[in-house]
């Protein structure tokens, strides 16, 4: 059964040696949040898209930033304190009494901004390979502070949905007011994950400012209830379930849709090519659709791309599974 991780407090670390010159190389997760009724508590991880970070240590002290020349790092700052790879690296680095010197060099996989955890996957492989780095099999429990420490930065607050199931795989429902409070949902294998990323640009902080500060009872409870089934559907693997309830957020939903102008078009071309469901993920602009056929996932990722071009709005997708928290790491000497 999943176990509650709750209030976990890292062992006391002697602190960590300056002599090592080695180098470790990890990958970070892209991720699905808020899941429909799931808002700021439930995030998926994906598998095959997401970041590489590198992390070895330099002389001189501090964190340095590397970014790889693409357009995806475009508009990305060097500046440690205000990237969130810089401030989760510097934090597992205090963590473990590490003072010298840290350089990330951070490959983008995927767009920032696009609603499937850009800041997120790019915190959580810096922590990651940070912690490897200066203390290799530091758990991952041990990581989750500074993984939100990384994501407050882009978001104003410790949210979870995004950082813990890119941290630990899965699926993770966290809480909203203490994401020190999490559990991972173990489900079964055969679920297709479609995701698409218009070409609109959404900020998660003007997102989360139009959304209501009070909601009518009847939606509140309807939410509670969608929620607990999409999580039970999710546990015995009824994707047809998950895909309806994935489609009843009264909250979030119904106002961040309007920030993007292909949402209709892309929901009803995914459903009339087969998909179980289709949502906003995070903030958007990007949508996901679910299938347990691949190919049958594929004719929605056409269908879903073909949509929003429609529109005039042009898109990238991405067909993926589950992350079951497999981490590829290298060391390198």
């Amino acid at each position: 059964m999943p176990v509650v991780q709750e209030n976990l407090i890292p062992q006391e670390r002697e602190p960590v040696p300056v002599s090592a010159t080695d180098v470790v190389r990890v990958f970070g997760p892209a991720s699905l949040s808020n899941l429909g009724p799931g808002f700021d508590t439930l995030g998926l991880c994906l598998e095959g898209v997401g970041d590489v970070i590198e992390a070895r240590r330099v002389e001189t002290p501090g964190i340095h930033i590397v970014l790889n020349e693409h357009p995806f790092s475009a508009g990305i700052t060097l500046d440690p304190d205000k990237n969130t790879a810089g401030v989760a690296a510097r934090m597992v680095a205090a963590q473990l009494g590490y003072t010298g010197g840290l350089e990330l060099r951070i490959q983008k996989g995927f767009k920032p901004g696009s609603g499937i955890g850009s800041s997120a996957a790019s915190a959580v492989g810096a922590a990651y390979a940070t912690g490897e780095l200066l203390s290799p099999g530091m758990s991952k429990h041990e990581l989750v502070d500074a993984v939100l420490g990384g994501e407050a930065l882009a978001s104003g607050a410790r949210h979870g949905d995004n950082v813990l199931p890119a941290l630990f795989g899965g699926l993770m429902l966290v809480s909203s007011s203490d994401p020190n409070q999490y559990r991972n949902i173990e489900i079964p294998a055969g679920l297709w994950i479609v995701a698409i990323l218009p070409e609109v640009q959404v900020l998660t902080r003007e997102a989360r400012a139009m959304l209501p500060v009070q909601v009518p009872m009847q939606h509140a409870v309807n939410q509670a209830s969608s929620l607990a089934f999409m999580i039970e559907a999710f546990r015995a693997g009824d994707w047809a379930e998950v895909g309806q309830r994935m489609m009843e957020d009264q909250l979030a939903e119904p106002v961040r849709s309007t920030l993007v102008p292909c949402y209709s078009q892309i929901k009803a071309a995914a459903m009339a090519a087969g998909a179980f469901g289709c949502a906003l993920t995070g903030s958007g602009p990007a949508m996901f659709a679910i299938s347990d056929k691949h190919a049958e996932a594929q004719s929605v990722m056409l269908a879903m791309q073909e949509a929003s071009l429609a529109t005039g709005i042009a898109s990238s997708a991405y067909l993926s599974r589950v992350n079951e928290g497999r981490r590829p790491k290298w060391r390198c000497s």
